[in-house]
């Protein structure tokens, strides 16, 4: 390959004692590369193992010079992800020198990365992306600097490569959030108990994945989830603020349990999707899908997948109308915000989310309106709640509001007003739009305007069957008016 090479390349890269090895590498005659067999990359459970393909690059010197420089970064023992995205942007490079006809690296120069610049913008690229395509190149050219390969003057990237959207945190909205609730039971359960322990614990998505099956640690009294975290291969334990988390947690080791007996060691496996029938219709496709375990470490792309699924067929859309599209690190930056603006102090949200440095957590306070809303305040309330018996059935002061939030999140269902206290992984609504029939309804004083309102449309409407004999329509009616009576009179006796 080196013969293909214009003569000064040829020359530096040969007379390099330092590459000598590398250029004996018979992976140089490959253009695709993979990264567990020819590179012997370590590569999460979670993740699929990325090949290299350097197909794109059409100019023989730069093919091999990027094919030395991954050699040189593969010893470095850098992620395989990070290689990916390097070759990518490499690729891109390559085609980008085709198309303005830059053909040796002695054309390289400030109006060649300018017109860089504009060809990635103006092909709709975030501005992170291109940043990322920035220090790519950079890192790529000192490189070749400092091996004497070729010299290319990188100083047109100083002060280019800072991102100006680093505040631009994307966590799930409110609106995003209730719809998932809302259609939560679409999804097989175990993929309903993965985003329940996501969403709570605020996991890495590896964390998620490759949590052991004997995760819960009782320290006592106090229920905690052990795992290995993701980016530091180190064993971490997190205290359980939500009880309900637990009893999740063992309905997963359950139903792993029935499905492999002792042989798989993991919380949470994959699955091989099929459908019950062909032709799937634009909605129920979900529920048609079929979840077959496997005995394997569920893909983080495919638990994505699952969610954007969902998205797409149950239209859970943004505030501007957009289907939302859903990657797992939303939900960790969810709970940081969460955290951060309920007041949580930065040290414990560093430790508690495992961020290495404190820095982390001024991306996430600017977001306090936008997250939270008014609904903050009322976090720390005390509340009391009434059943359609009108008995009181739960009293208390939430410990703090970090605790409140995630617990109110719990709940699966949106009631138009009061809460839904079903258990959250049951099947769909039994009685969808009559709450008030419903045990697992529980309102409280906030909620009496409400029920006032409702209760004078049932007496109107409860007088016009009665005037109009329609007998099934008043026993209904009569049962829901003396339900909402019994509530408002006995939610009238409770002291604030």
């Amino acid at each position: 390959m080196t013969a293909l090479l214009p003569t000064s390349i040829h020359n530096l890269v040969s007379q390099n004692q330092n590459i000598q090895e590398l250029l004996r590498n018979p992976l140089l005659d490959k253009d695709v590369w993979h990264s567990i067999d020819d590179l012997k990359l370590a590569v999460s459970p979670h993740q699929s193992a990325p090949t290299f393909k350097f197909t794109g690059i059409v100019q023989d010197w730069l093919k091999l010079l990027v094919k030395i420089h991954v050699l040189l970064r593969v010893q470095l023992k850098l992620s395989a992800s990070t290689l990916r995205l390097e070759v990518h942007y490499l690729n891109k490079f390559s085609q980008f020198l085709k198309k303005y006809s830059v053909d040796y690296p002695e054309q390289i120069n400030n109006q060649t990365f300018e017109e860089l610049n504009y060809e990635l913008r103006n092909q709709g690229l975030s501005d992170r992306s291109i940043v990322g395509c920035y220090g790519v190149l950079v890192r790529f050219f000192e490189t070749c600097r400092i091996e004497k390969w070729i010299e290319v003057n990188t100083s047109w990237f100083r002060g280019r490569r800072k991102s100006t959207q680093t505040l631009e945190i994307n966590y799930l909205p409110q609106e995003v959030w209730n719809q998932l609730n809302q259609n939560l039971h679409h999804l097989p359960e175990p993929l309903q108990r993965m985003v329940v322990v996501l969403r709570t614990l605020g996991l890495r998505i590896g964390e998620l994945c490759t949590l052991p099956f004997d995760c819960l640690r009782n320290r006592n009294g106090q229920w905690r989830i052990r795992f290995e975290t993701e980016k530091y291969h180190t064993v971490d334990e997190l205290p359980i603020l939500v009880p309900e988390l637990v009893a999740v947690i063992k309905e997963q080791q359950a139903y792993i349990r029935h499905h492999f007996g002792d042989s798989y060691d993991k919380l949470f496996c994959a699955n091989s999707a099929t459908t019950k029938s062909r032709g799937w219709k634009k909605h129920g496709a979900m529920d048609a899908m079929i979840f077959v375990p496997q005995p394997k470490v569920m893909l983080g792309d495919s638990f994505n997948n699952w969610l954007n699924r969902l998205a797409k067929e149950y239209e859970i859309r943004d505030k501007n109308g957009e289907i939302w599209h859903f990657q797992s690190h939303q939900f960790r930056r969810t709970v940081a915000t969460i955290m951060t603006n309920a007041g949580v102090r930065d040290l414990i949200i560093q430790k508690y989310l495992r961020h290495r440095s404190p820095d982390m957590q001024k991306y996430y306070k600017h977001l306090l309106k936008q997250v939270l809303g008014d609904e903050y305040e009322t976090l720390t309330k005390n509340k009391k709640y009434v059943d359609i018996t009108g008995k009181i059935v739960t009293s208390y002061k939430p410990g703090n509001p970090m605790t409140e939030f995630l617990r109110r999140r719990l709940y699966q269902i949106t009631t138009q007003y009061g809460e839904c206290h079903r258990p959250s992984l049951k099947a769909p609504c039994p009685t969808v739009n009559a709450c008030w029939r419903c045990a697992s309804w529980r309102v409280s004083k906030d909620d009496l305007p409400f029920l006032k309102e409702d209760l004078k449309q049932v007496e109107k409407e409860l007088e016009i069957t009665t005037r109009l004999g329609m007998v099934r329509q008043q026993q209904g009616l009569e049962s829901d008016c003396n339900i909402l009576l019994t509530v408002i009179q006995n939610l009238e006796q409770v002291d604030d």
